[in-house]
């Protein structure tokens, strides 16, 4: 067997640590924490990027994902009319993601979309609230439709006919468009935490070559 395949072989059977060092070393990155990275990238995408100083990465990032992400939850909101005089309209925020696990409405839409933290968050909390929608639009915002059964509970957040009947078919455009830019995502948070895969240098393989050559000429 000669060194160069040796070598293949164990660079195959390094651990995790010992490829992302390689990585920093043949591109000159510094990942800094790595966990940290992906966390910052989960959260705000581009954002994990940036703290690790690979900034024109974190502007393509972000320049794909957030125009995405925000049409997406645009085509998701709307104004509602309401009976009241000194606010008649308020604006339900959305309305297209949310996280849901309640019988009758079981939202597997929002696993792509749990990609991107920013929405994550605040989608999970309306989820464990359940709030009325009193409180304006940080109390409609990401939330949960109203269940037949929360008629009594819940009688200011709207239905799911509701939502759809005012959305249209923008419900449908802008739930695929916040499942794409969280899926974009998992690529900015493994790139985020992992680094640039390590390319093998072309120069030291034709060294390795020339060397083996001229170890076989010599016998």
């Amino acid at each position: 067997m000669s060194e160069t395949s040796t070598e293949k072989e164990t660079g195959a059977a390094e651990p995790t640590a010992k490829k992302r060092r390689a990585a920093q070393e043949e591109f000159d990155v510094e990942l800094r924490n790595p966990w940290l990275a992906g966390l910052l990238a989960w959260l705000v995408p581009g954002l994990g990027h940036w703290y690790q100083g690979r900034r024109a990465k974190a502007i393509i990032y972000a320049a794909a994902i957030w125009p995405i992400l925000l049409a997406g939850l645009w085509m998701g909101s709307y104004w509602e009319a309401t009976p009241n005089a000194d606010s008649p309209r308020r604006l339900l925020v959305a309305r297209n993601v949310y996280w849901s696990w309640r019988p009758g409405d079981k939202r597997l839409f929002f696993v792509p979309q749990a990609a991107v933290g920013a929405v994550a968050i605040p989608a999970y909390m309306q989820a464990k609230n359940l709030s009325d929608g009193d409180g304006g639009v940080l109390s409609t915002a990401f939330a949960p439709p109203r269940l037949p059964v929360e008629s009594s509970t819940r009688p200011n957040q709207p239905s799911s006919a509701e939502i759809a009947a005012n959305l249209h078919s923008w419900l449908d455009a802008g739930t695929i468009f916040t499942v794409v830019a969280g899926l974009l995502n998992l690529l900015a948070i493994f790139d985020a935490a992992g680094g640039p895969v390590p390319q093998p240098k072309e120069e030291e393989e034709d060294d390795e070559k020339k060397d083996g050559n001229e170890g076989g000429d010599a016998k």
